[in-house]
């Protein structure tokens, strides 16, 4: 109950309990008032009485008295009259019973009246010859005690109703400060730190109110400040000082990472980009304009990846570019070598170059290989680039010759075929907790069946790129929550069960709405699911995550950022996000132990992460000195072979 109810209650108890007081008070008293009225009436009665019939009595002359008492006693006004001798005999008697017009049978019970009886002797000369007693009729007196009461009670009411009226406007007016920190409170709760302007004039709730705005403005610099220092740490360890890309190291982690991890990046290719004569131009025209050169080569090869935005983009060292490109097939890999290379060969007349021969790219397709014999086959292809012409382009297809060799259209058809034979299956790993090893949640990973190849299937990240190039990415998504949803039903997920979706469901028209009338017919499974976009994906539709999680938070579904890390956004975006779970990519996880400043980088996200109240998963845990390391790091939790195969 909110304080303001309480206080009205306290206040409405307090006049209630003084309207009792003061009701019995003033009824006791005018019941005590009409009783003694009473009793000087019926001896004004008895006196009066006895004084006119005196003479009547001695002269035994009984018509006449009763005539007397008869008029009086018709008026109503009395319930006895009697005249007795002087040893109390009675020779005339006028009585009736106690009836009340007008008034109610309960209140005549409540409080009753006991009208005093009054006498008068009655005196011949010296000699008395008998006496009178009166006792007046009350159902006057109760008349005006029920009138003084009803009026109380009216008045009461009245003032009770005015001064909780005005009781309930002063306590919004005093206690509208203890509003605004409850909502500054809640705003802190969900990751925003606002300050609030309007100061009260009581002392305490100043002080109150004070504090709160010190203590919103403290977490907020401190999350500012973890965010800094993340971003410069980050900086300095993986960004190129030129160019503002990631730098060799960088590159290569994620390199390896990708190039392990074939369940999450099955497709994709690996490009790198030399420019011609770079040590002579430096010479030629000073290490400023090398410099330029290669800022405006950054920012024309970044340029033209707008539609791809998962692709990695490195200066690693001197003349020497490379891209890494996400979940793309042969085709739109040699798609993007070729628009790179255009974008950069442009920068001949703006910078004045001395030659026409720009740079050449040699590129190599995903396979089998591992990232070092990856990295070796695309050097191959820019070898024999600069040896084919000039500002020529190779691309190597995949090592893997096992491979089928699919168009676009084949993919879509396959696809199309796999959604309505229900062709799918799905592989989870598991989640678990840094501190007891408890499983978390689990992790769900889509394949298709191969129709070329019915022993294998293929990886998500083999058909996704297709799917989401022919408008077929929510398609898919909604197939992957139908089943998942279906196996909460049957008890397959007796944890949360996390499902990876596609960047472009987010924006994908009607996807939300059907997801939330899905959802808000199954409690049950929307307490179990998370939610998981990728951290390019989220940071490109930023205001379509917050309505998702706007629209489907209240009904216990859980949202994740996955491969947090990888690129370069900037921390303090977090807060505006309100996910539940951050998922550091696992580039950031690999050679912990022979990198201080990735270790340092992880405690640091962790931390930024448990301000703004997310559990932080590690992705790609491999061995057992990486989970180690990381519960020490402050991880909430991980996932990765070493935990756990995909089952």
């Amino acid at each position: 109950m909110k304080l303001s109810q309480q206080l009205i209650l306290l206040i409405a108890g307090l006049v209630l309990l003084l309207f009792a007081g003061t009701l019995v008070i003033s009824v006791d008293n005018t019941r005590g008032y009409l009783e003694s009225q009473l009793g000087s009436h019926a001896q004004d009665a008895a006196t009066s009485l006895g004084l006119s019939a005196t003479t009547h009595v001695d002269e035994g002359d009984q018509a006449m008295v009763t005539a007397m008492v008869n008029a009086m006693f018709h008026r109503g006004d009395y319930l006895l009259i009697r005249f007795e001798t002087l040893d109390g005999e009675a020779w005339l008697e006028r009585s009736t019973e106690s009836l009340v017009d007008g008034v109610p049978g309960w209140f005549v019970r409540l409080f009753p009246l006991d009208p005093p009886q009054r006498s008068a002797t009655m005196m011949s000369g010296w000699r008395q010859v008998g006496r009178v007693v009166v006792k007046s009729h009350p159902g006057l007196a109760y008349g005006q005690l029920w009138q003084t009461t009803r009026q109380t009670l009216k008045l009461f009411v009245i003032g009770a109703l005015l001064a909780l009226l005005a009781g309930a406007i002063g306590l919004r007016l005093l206690l509208r400060p203890l509003r605004d920190v409850e909502i500054q409170a809640e705003a802190i709760c969900n990751r925003e730190f606002p300050v609030v302007e309007r100061r009260p004039f009581t002392l305490e709730l100043r002080r109150v109110v004070e504090a709160m705005n010190r203590l919103s403005a403290r977490v907020s610099r401190m999350l500012s400040d973890s965010e800094t220092l993340a971003e410069e740490l980050r900086r300095q360890a993986y960004q190129d000082p030129v160019t503002g890309l990631a730098n060799r190291r960088q590159f290569l982690h994620v390199l390896e990472h990708r190039a392990s991890d074939r369940e999450l990046y099955g497709s994709g290719g690996l490009l790198l980009l030399q420019l011609n004569g770079f040590k002579d131009y430096n010479q030629l025209r000073g290490y400023a304009a090398g410099d330029e050169l290669l800022r405006r080569t950054g920012e024309a090869v970044v340029g033209v990846l707008h539609d791809a935005p998962s692709a990695t983009v490195a200066h690693l060292a001197g003349a020497d570019f490379a891209v890494l490109v996400e979940n793309a097939d042969a085709g739109r890999l040699r798609e993007i070598a070729e628009r790179i290379h255009a974008a950069v060969v442009d920068l001949t007349t703006p910078l004045d170059l001395p030659s026409s021969d720009v740079a050449h790219v040699g590129g190599a397709e995903f396979g089998d290989q591992l990232a070092g014999e990856l990295l070796a086959e695309a050097d191959r292809a820019l070898r024999e680039a600069q040896r084919e012409s000039p500002n020529a382009v190779v691309i190597h297809g995949r090592a893997d010759r096992r491979a089928v060799v699919r168009g676009r259209s084949e993919w879509r058809a396959m696809i199309e075929q796999a959604l309505t034979d229900r062709r799918f299956s799905l592989v989870r790993q598991p989640v678990v907790a840094a501190a007891d090893g408890r499983l978390l949640h689990h992790e769900v990973f889509l394949r298709i069946a191969d129709p070329d190849q019915p022993a294998r299937s293929l990886a998500a990240a083999v058909f996704m790129p297709m799917a989401e190039g022919s408008g077929l990415a929510d398609r898919v998504d909604r197939a992957v929550v139908e089943t998942v949803i279906a196996g909460i039903g049957r008890g397959e997920y007796p944890e949360r069960v996390a499902v990876n979706l596609s960047p472009a469901s987010l924006a994908a028209p009607g996807m939300l709405d059907w997801l939330g009338g899905l959802l808000s017919s199954r409690p049950a499974a929307a307490a179990n699911l998370i939610l998981e976009f990728p951290e390019y994906g989220a940071t490109s539709h930023m205001e379509q995550l917050r309505l998702w999680i706007d629209r489907l938070g209240p009904l216990g579904v859980r949202f994740s950022l996955d491969h947090f890390g990888k690129g370069f956004s900037a921390f303090a975006y977090l807060r505006g996000s309100k996910v539940d779970y951050l998922k550091i990519d696992g580039s950031l996880v690999r050679e912990l132990a022979a990198h201080d400043d990735n270790r340092f980088l992880l405690r640091t996200i962790a931390e930024i992460g448990h301000g703004l109240d997310m559990q932080v998963i590690a992705e790609a845990v491999e061995t057992e000195s990486e989970w180690q390391l990381l519960r020490g790091l402050g991880v909430d939790g991980g996932r990765g072979f070493w935990l756990g195969e995909p089952q």
